[in-house]
This record gives C-alpha cells, sequence and structure tokens, in this order.
C-alpha cells in the first residue's frame, strides 16, 4: 500500500518544486538541507503534529480576469505534490469520465478539443446540424468548494492509505474563511467571493466563526479536488442518462442534443444536483443555442457547416486581448522590462496552438502587427 510519507515520494515531490520554481531563494535553501528538511516533514506527518503554513496570496490577471492565487511555502508544496502523485490523483482519478480532460497528465485543452469535435461529428452523422447545445459554467468555483463535501466524496477513495485523511484535514483546515466579521447563518449558503473579501477590515477578522470553504488557486491539491468534486454532475449525466456528446474541462461543461426540452429537464437536474455538492451555476453563462448558429467552447468559435465541416475561430476577445498585450509587451521591450527573445516567445506561444483554425486573415493581420512591433523594437532599441 503507498505511503505518501515515504521519502522517496517526498523527495519526488522537491524535484517538481525545483522544476517549476528551482530559481527562487527558498527553493535552493530547502534543498540545501534536503534529506534533513524531509525527514522532519515525514515525522510531523506521520505523528500528526503537521499545520500547513500561511504562504501568500497575489493577484493574477489571467485574460482580463483577476483571479487570487494561494503560493504555499516550499514545505507545504513538497507535501502537497507527493500526496497528490502517489494517492490522491491515481485514486481520485480512477472515478472521473473519460471526457473530463482538465489537469491529468496525457489530457489537457488539447485533449478535451479533440474530444469535443469527435462527439460534433458523430451528432453531425446521426442528426445533421439539428439540434442544441447547452453550455455550462460554474460561479466562483474554486472559491466556494465546500470541505464537508469534498472530504466525503474523497474518503472512500483514500481512506485505506495511511496518513491521507488526516493530512487531508488540515490541508483543508488551512484553507476555511474567517467570517467573523458577521453572524448571518445563511452567508455559508451562499456564492464566496475570495476578491471581494480581500476587503474586508483584518481588525474584524478574530477567529470567532469560520466557513469550511474555498481552496486556494496554486496548490496542487486545489487542482485535483476542482476536478473531482463535479464527479456526480458528470456520472449522471454520462451514465445515468447514457448522453453521448458531453465534455468537461474544469468549471465549464458542454452536452449536445437533438432535443431542446431535454436539454432543460437535463439542466434542472444538473442544478439540483450541484445545488447538494454547493456548487453554484453561473446563470449568466449558462445557456442552450441552435447548433447550426454556431457557439463558443474553450475560447474557440464553432461552426457547424451543413456539410457538415467543422469551422474553427478565434474569437473576437481573444484577438483583441492579444493585440493590446503585444503593444504593451513591446513597450516593456523598449523600456528594457524584457527581452526581444522573451517577447518573440510570447508571440509565437500564442501563436502555436492556432494553426488548426480557420482565421487566415486574422493570423495575417496578428504576423503583420508583430513585424511591425519587432522591427520598432529593434529600430527603437539598436543595441539590445
Amino acid at each position: 500500500m503507498t505511503d505518501f510519507t515515504n521519502a522517496n515520494h517526498l523527495i519526488e515531490g522537491y524535484r517538481r518544486v525545483r522544476k517549476c520554481s528551482g530559481w527562487k531563494e527558498s527553493t535552493q535553501k530547502y534543498g540545501i538541507n534536503l534529506l534533513k528538511n524531509v525527514r522532519q516533514l515525514q515525522r510531523e506527518l506521520r505523528d500528526g503534529t503537521y499545520e500547513q503554513g500561511q504562504g501568500s496570496v497575489f493577484r493574477l490577471n489571467e485574460n482580463g480576469h483577476i483571479r487570487l492565487v494561494k503560493a504555499l511555502t516550499v514545505k507545504d508544496t513538497v507535501m502537497q505534490h507527493a500526496l497528490c502523485n502517489s494517492v490522491l490523483v491515481p485514486e481520485l482519478s480512477r472515478h472521473l469520465i473519460h471526457d473530463n480532460g482538465a489537469s491529468l497528465e496525457g489530457k489537457g485543452i488539447s485533449f478535451t478539443r479533440k474530444r469535443f469535435e469527435r462527439h460534433l461529428r458523430w451528432h453531425y452523422r446521426r442528426h445533421g446540424t439539428e439540434g442544441y447545445v447547452l453550455k455550462i459554467d460554474f460561479r466562483k468555483y474554486f472559491d466556494n468548494i465546500r470541505h464537508d463535501t469534498l472530504s466525503a466524496q474523497a474518503r472512500p477513495c483514500v481512506e485505506r492509505f495511511p496518513f491521507v485523511m488526516g493530512t487531508l484535514g488540515k490541508i483543508l483546515k488551512a484553507n476555511r474563511v474567517d467570517i467573523s466579521f458577521t453572524d448571518e447563518p445563511d452567508y455559508i449558503d451562499g456564492v464566496f467571493n475570495a476578491l471581494e473579501y480581500q476587503n474586508i477590515d483584518p481588525e474584524k477578522l478574530i477567529g470567532k466563526r469560520f466557513m469550511g470553504k474555498s481552496m486556494g488557486i496554486g496548490a496542487p491539491t486545489a487542482q485535483i479536488s476542482g476536478i473531482f468534486l463535479p464527479t456526480p454532475i458528470d456520472t449522471w449525466c454520462k451514465t445515468v442518462r447514457g448522453i453521448h456528446c458531453y465534455d468537461a474541462y474544469m468549471d465549464d461543461r458542454i452536452i449536445i442534443h437533438p432535443n431542446k426540452d431535454y436539454l432543460r429537464k437535463l439542466l434542472e437536474e444538473i442544478r439540483e444536483i450541484a445545488h447538494g455538492l454547493g456548487i453554484h451555476i453561473n446563470e449568466r453563462k449558462t445557456q442552450i443555442v441552435k447548433l447550426s448558429r454556431g457557439f463558443t467552447y474553450l475560447k474557440t468559435k464553432y461552426v457547424l457547416t451543413k456539410s457538415g465541416k467543422i469551422i474553427r475561430r478565434i474569437p473576437r476577445d481573444v484577438v483583441v486581448r492579444q493585440r493590446r498585450k503585444m503593444k504593451k509587451l513591446a513597450r516593456f521591450t523598449v523600456e528594457g522590462k524584457m527581452t526581444l527573445k522573451e517577447f518573440r516567445n510570447q508571440y509565437k506561444g500564442w501563436r502555436g496552438d492556432k494553426k488548426n483554425y480557420h482565421a487566415k486573415r486574422t493570423l495575417s493581420n496578428m504576423d503583420n502587427l508583430y513585424r511591425r512591433l519587432t522591427k520598432w523594437i529593434t529600430k527603437s532599441t539598436p543595441s539590445r
């Protein structure tokens, strides 16, 4: 039976940390006395004295969305990598549907897009362009992961492994939210927003009342927890309802079906299951659209033609955001805040997965902008 506190698993956890942030001073210091630190961590985990540190919290602007990221200490990150790689990911992923492609080895966004397009072709062979698409989005998903629900779901899968449930309890405890500022009994059942929570006066947070919600984005356990929690919804749709064209990616769900009334009824069933899990449906982004009209999924605009061809286009907001970003990075390059090589790599990274899109004119315009900005950078910084 796997024991994640085994020194080999903890050392492998450090190797993963070093691979991602080996340039950091804290990571290098931890590695200087690696065996000593691993032994100390092992003792704390086995005798139950381990407590997760505070870490740090910072804001990240990702594609126009401000997210709150929780950065763990090196010690806690090493432990969570060992826990996830040796126990949580292998055990919990067994219960996931095949078409859930987020944050798993061998899968990812490319896998999910291919599976979705395969389902789209399957639907066309049977129903043509007739049908509807149900898009479901979860609101403030990571902020509202309920600890009691997650623990209850994970327990049957991992309780046979030593020290796992006790350590998982310590991790969840460290992610509790201090809500001493309010006495409202319904506050826990509402939609929690971590960004708004940052504006609360710290003097009101006295540790009198806590809410068992939220998993900080950035922690290894948060990723597998976020994938695993909606499993009852996925299982209901794929196994109980037998829906073939169903795809999931983190907090996004998309379903294709020829009957609109069926999708409406299914959405009500999903709402009921989500309510029991403490998941909030984002009604603004959840919608049923006609298949022939086109729709957007995973930053790709899909159009299914009468001949069965799948047209992939880049959404306008993605193009606008990238143009603004390139102009801003070009100014940074001229000011010496980044190198020309870094500027080029950023555009190549964005451009890399666009070769399968039907956007010849858009990409040509973007390439022209890239060449103009590169020329301007070279002219403005001849010594670089």
